[in-house]
């Protein structure tokens, strides 16, 4: 396992900043970087441990110097961390190397998640008074599952009541946002009677989503 970094206690901070201060700037090539990056950390590195030294010495440890150590420190890790952060990206670095200036071996970034590719089923459970009780399902999923597809957090619904056969979900306003199974859908007291158009789609997390549900009418009753 790499050094864990960056280090919280000041003692481990220290000694893990000198590592990779006097690392990178004995071959600053190995990591990616140039001579100019080397002195940028080391000048950070040596403000730090400065006034480490000084505010953890019993003659001179004040509340003074310690925050003087502590202002040092924000000081360092805000150029130190992103110069971590790259080398443990750089898939040019050796993960030994990575390992020995004391950042996680890490070589790509996450993939991405996809937007969903299926949508979702909805049908009528239930009818009272201007209010419809629906169920929700993936088009490939059992008639019972409550499952969303992978990566999917919540459901768009689209409604409206028409005079006219809606064909075309994009046309459709969102009704609401629904998480879990079953949903329930209120309607005025002026849709009486009429025609309820619905579709839906999924949604990721990151605000992603799939392909139109079929239209599905339903009376108001």
């Amino acid at each position: 396992m790499p050094v864990p970094y960056i280090p919280v206690r000041d003692a481990d901070l220290a000694d893990w900043a000198a590592n990779f201060s006097t690392k990178i700037t004995a071959a600053p090539g190995t990591y990616g970087l140039i001579a100019a990056d080397a002195v940028a950390i080391a000048a950070a590195y040596t403000a730090y441990n400065t006034a480490f030294m000084v505010a953890i010495a019993p003659a001179t440890r004040t509340p003074v110097t310690v925050q003087a150590k502590d202002t040092a420190k924000i000081g360092m890790l805000a150029v130190l961390r992103p110069y971590a952060v790259g080398i443990s990206l750089n898939a040019g670095v050796l993960p030994s190397d990575k390992i020995a200036v004391g950042v996680n071996p890490r070589t790509s970034t996450p993939t991405p998640v996809a937007a969903p590719t299926t949508y979702p089923v909805v049908s009528l459970i239930g009818a009272t008074y201007l209010n419809h009780l629906l169920r929700y399902r993936d088009e490939g999923a059992p008639s019972t599952s409550r499952a969303k597809p992978a990566n999917v957090t919540q459901l768009q619904l689209f409604a409206a009541v028409s005079a006219t056969v809606v064909s075309d979900p994009a046309t459709l306003p969102l009704k609401l946002i629904a998480t879990k199974v079953p949903v329930s859908v209120a309607w005025d007291s002026s849709d009486l009677g009429k025609t309820a158009y619905y579709s839906a789609r999924w949604m990721t997390r990151t605000g992603l989503t799939g392909p139109w549900a079929p239209i599905t009418p339903m009376i108001v009753a």
